[in-house]
């Protein structure tokens, strides 16, 4: 009975393992950093799409990069860093990119169109953009102002002049509890903005038309993490808690309601051993471990595979992580596999933590990007190895 158990086990790993393969691995930047958790704050890397199917990358470290639908790089240029900075493509297939206050137009080959500085648009000091967004014609701008409640929202044409701006306060407790935004959405002529907090179940939804006007707001007792609209709908993926024991995902319905909501349970993800080496007093044992603590997901990004099927990126306790989701509400299968490639330190003791940061259609198959964080305490004085990653990746059917 125990050899049959066995081999059944390892036949469903086995499955779980061939559903993904991978076509090609792009390292896009290498580098050291000193900041303890700084990829949790900002995006460590952003990708967008030409019209023909090549892709534009920015990772945190400011290198901008064309990249090929076959992974080969076009073009590759140095730009400086902020603590935010975003990217996507317009309709003319020009690379609009976003650096604290600053807005830079790139052609497709990555010459400067115009750059524009837009700090002094406010009352207020110490703008940052946070996200952005395009129709045919205007840039939709959504960004805050340091230690303050205050959101400020832009409409700028294709030449960078500003069209309108609104500002308007976040229902927080208190000046220093600032959530700064996550995302802006445009669907059916409405803007959709998200802001959550990192350490609380908490998210804010905001919408306005695309004047700034008629503006409605949501707070949600749960973390939504991304927005996406697919068939005239527009659907939000999050989860409970901090531990993520289980993802929720629905539609957004006109009054920023989640509705259809689905709660799918994670698998079991805690590892004792690891869990209590840096543990700061005395660890638990591991019947109490096993009591409180079961799952550590962090949930980054979501694509459609289908109608019926979304794929869910982000890392499963310091592993790479992607999941597939059935809309009835059932996880089809869950791949979080070990992987060293980019490991400088492959000691017991050294810290490792690998994410999918991101995940978008190609063609038939899917680009992945993300980012592998680690440390050795004894050798580097908390110094952080930082390797950006893009995949080219294929679901087995």
């Amino acid at each position: 009975m125990r050899n049959t158990l066995i081999i059944l086990i390892f036949l469903l790993t086995f499955s779980v393992q061939s559903q993904i393969s991978e076509s090609w691995n792009l390292n896009i930047d290498t580098y050291t950093h000193n900041s303890s958790n700084y990829s949790q704050k900002f995006p460590p890397i952003e990708m967008a799409k030409f019209s023909n199917g090549d892709n534009v990358v920015l990772s945190q470290n400011g290198t901008l990069a064309k990249i090929k639908t076959n992974g080969e790089i076009v073009w590759r240029k140095e730009l400086k860093t902020c603590a935010q900075q975003r990217i996507l493509i317009d309709s003319n297939n020009n690379i609009i990119f976003s650096c604290g206050s600053e807005i830079t137009k790139f052609n497709s080959n990555g010459e400067i169109i115009w750059n524009k500085d837009y700090s002094n648009k406010f009352n207020k000091k110490y703008l940052t953009f946070d996200a952005i967004t395009s129709d045919k014609d205007n840039l939709y701008v959504v960004g805050h102002f340091f230690h303050s409640k205050n959101i400020c929202q832009l409409s700028i044409d294709t030449n960078g002049k500003v069209l309108w701006k609104k500002k308007f306060k976040q229902d927080v407790d208190y000046e220093f509890s600032f959530l700064p935004p996550k995302q802006i959405v445009l669907f059916e002529n409405r803007l959709y903005i998200l802001a959550y907090y990192n350490s609380k179940s908490i998210s804010f939804l905001y919408s306005s038309n695309l004047n700034g006007g008629k503006r409605k707001y949501k707070k949600l007792d749960f973390i939504i993490k991304k927005l996406k609209s697919k068939d005239n709908t527009l659907f939000a993926l999050g989860h409970f808690n901090n531990l993520s024991d289980k993802l929720i995902f629905g539609k957004l319905d006109n009054n920023l309601n989640l509705i259809e909501k689905s709660e799918i349970e994670l698998p079991r993800n805690y590892d004792y051993k690891k869990a209590i080496r840096s543990w700061a007093t005395t660890p638990p044992t591991k019947e109490e471990f096993d009591k409180k603590y079961i799952t550590s997901y962090e949930v980054n990004d979501f694509e459609f595979e289908n109608a019926q099927n979304i794929l869910v990126v982000g890392d499963s306790y310091g592993k790479p992580w992607i999941t597939k989701i059935n809309l009835s509400k059932k996880m089809v299968w869950n791949w979080d596999n070990e992987d060293s490639r980019y490991y400088k330190f492959n000691k017991e003791y050294s810290q490792h933590n690998l994410s999918v940061f991101s995940i978008a259609k190609a063609g038939n198959n899917y680009l992945i990007s993300g980012i592998c964080e680690e440390e050795d305490y004894k050798e580097t004085g908390f110094t952080k190895h930082i390797n950006i990653f893009i995949r080219e990746i294929e679901i087995e059917k």
